[in-house]
């Protein structure tokens, strides 16, 4: 298992986190399925809601994530989307949440 990953989220936030972290495991599900039948333009995208969402609740790394698959699927970068898929799967298992004020 990979090492944890540390993301400080505004805590006006906290309540609305869990859904956003079911969301992800949706989107997860969703980016397979559009790899397993080589659907580069709903990888795009879907990294691409991800890595602005992402954005919006303050996951940077996540948000980085999506990033590298929005451009690994315009690009048809197969053994890219590969790891990021990977790398996904990790950060949601290894993902340590700590809430601040502002």
């Amino acid at each position: 298992m990979a090492n944890k990953i540390k993301e400080t989220i505004n805590s006006e936030l906290e309540r609305l986190v869990g859904r956003f972290m079911r969301n992800t495991d949706l989107e997860i599900a969703t980016l397979v399925a559009a790899f397993k039948k080589s659907d580069f333009l709903a990888i795009n995208r879907i990294g691409h809601n991800i890595k602005g969402t992402a954005l919006n609740y303050g996951f940077k790394h996540l948000a980085e994530i999506g990033r590298s698959i929005e451009k690994a699927g315009a690009d048809e970068d197969v053994e890219n989307i590969e790891r990021l898929l990977l790398c996904l799967k990790d950060y949601v298992v290894c993902v340590e949440i700590e809430f601040e004020e502002d």
